[in-house]
């Protein structure tokens, strides 16, 4: 079958559209207006298990797991209408791949010559959905209870000891054990912010505001600390609403993991032709050469052992998504300095 513009010049005959078909990575299948197998894509065959060739010839109802979604489709497609919706596949191992289903007729010189079908996996997707709400569980309740539990149990051991040096103990796994229960919070929103983003598109975003909002946010969580800019230039960035977020995380480690008795936090914006570099310079202690991938999460010591927080895992994630990036380099004469490339519109 040959298909073709109005203008002959611009003719796509009938190999580039069988090409098409076989590279596409979505498992797809071309039936005739009986519903017999007459080509499948290799995607398709990975996915279910067949050789080249095992499929052609067979009904279509052969590769499907619910006999009820499957004479929907046919319904649809026979009426000459699209169908799409939860799909069940079977594969030849009588194994069943759940996931999102849509067929149409394909109708040339306004007869049917056929039915495509396209399937998307995904099983993935619903593995990270219960694994997602089983750590959101863990995180909200579980491991939140837990340290509630234990929290109560060293004030008691407190009240009834006269020893300083058991009492300073104690004081010291108190505040231990907030600070869990602070990274477990903050392990659980950073979780749903993610979440939330999957669906969002980016945008242009007016960098300078987000920068000026963020610093009053954390200026106010770290009265101690001193924090040094200048007024940023006006700005607009490829982003979404994470943006402050993850700057709000990068600002946060300047802080947390400063040791200078007066820590000092620099942020300076530089604007180039098609991108931004947004630094957030310190006076810590800085960042050896070889855990600069670890503090990111990009890297484990070892199985027990990974990266040191959550926060820029989350921010490297969500540059990341940006088409952008976040990395670190020395300070001068001490510290850090983490540098985050945005794109402009």
């Amino acid at each position: 079958m040959e298909w073709s513009s109005d203008d002959d010049k611009h003719r796509l005959d009938g190999d580039v559209y069988r090409e098409a078909f076989r590279s596409t990575e979505a498992p797809a299948l071309i039936a005739d207006p009986n519903f017999v197998i007459r080509d499948v894509n290799p995607g398709c065959l990975d996915l279910l298990g067949y050789e080249s060739g095992e499929l052609v010839g067979e009904s279509a109802a052969t590769i499907a797991g619910d006999d009820r979604i499957y004479e929907d489709v046919v319904e649809h497609l026979s009426r000459g209408e699209t169908w799409t919706g939860r799909f069940i596949a079977q594969t030849k191992a009588g194994a069943n791949v759940f996931g999102r289903g849509f067929a149409a007729p394909i109708i040339a010189d306004s007869t049917v010559e056929g039915v495509i079908a396209i399937f998307v996996d995904t099983a993935k997707q619903q593995q990270y959905e219960n694994a997602s709400e089983v750590l959101n569980r863990l995180l909200r309740h579980d491991l939140r209870n837990e340290l509630n539990v234990m929290y109560g149990h060293i004030q008691r051991a407190q009240s009834e000891s006269s020893i300083d040096e058991v009492t300073e103990s104690l004081e010291k796994a108190q505040d231990k054990i907030l600070e869990i229960v602070h990274k477990s919070e903050r392990a659980r929103d950073l979780r749903n912010l993610l979440e939330r983003s999957y669906s969002a598109s980016n945008r242009p975003v007016r960098l300078d505001i987000v920068l000026n909002n963020t610093l009053v946010e954390v200026m106010q969580q770290y009265p101690d600390a001193e924090f040094k800019f200048q007024v940023f230039p006006e700005v607009i960035v490829r982003a979404d609403d994470l943006l402050a977020t993850a700057i709000e995380a990068v600002l946060e480690n300047a802080v947390t993991h400063n040791d200078a008795d007066d820590p000092v936090v620099r942020v300076s914006v530089e604007v180039h032709d098609d991108h931004v570099i947004l630094a957030v310079a310190d006076n810590g202690p800085g960042v050896p050469e070889s855990q600069r991938d670890l503090i990111f999460g990009r890297e484990e010591y070892d199985q027990l052992h990974h990266g040191t927080g959550i926060s820029l895992f989350f921010a490297d994630s969500v540059f990341d998504s940006y088409d952008g990036e976040i990395w670190v380099e020395d300070n001068d004469p001490r510290g850090a300095i983490f540098k985050m490339r945005l794109e402009r519109p």
